[in-house]
């Protein structure tokens, strides 16, 4: 609908619970990590670094066509931290080995 949008998809894959508790540590070394995905570079180079600036960690996840894979994780996070013993104050980290 709006020819020159620039849309990538973020933040949906953490309770909003968790966004001021990682804002606060966002000078530690480990950052939780938070998915992203997007086909236009400088949109997703703008939403990388509002990640940053939040705390987290971006992670790439590729076009935007991936974003239809985000929503599942994000039910599962969703699930975990609202339905499991940890409370809602939930993040994940994928780490490179």
């Amino acid at each position: 609908k709006i020819p020159k949008a620039r849309v990538v998809s973020a933040f949906n894959t953490v309770p909003s619970e968790v966004l001021f508790s990682v804002y606060e540590a966002r000078r530690k070394a480990n950052r939780p990590s938070l998915v992203y995905c997007g086909d236009d570079a400088g949109g997703k180079e703008i939403a990388a670094q509002l990640i940053r600036d939040a705390g987290f960690d971006p992670l790439d996840a590729g076009p935007l066509r991936i974003a239809r894979y985000t929503e599942p994780f994000a039910l599962l996070v969703g699930e975990l931290a609202y339905e499991g013993k940890g409370g809602s104050e939930l993040a994940y980290r994928f780490e490179h080995f």
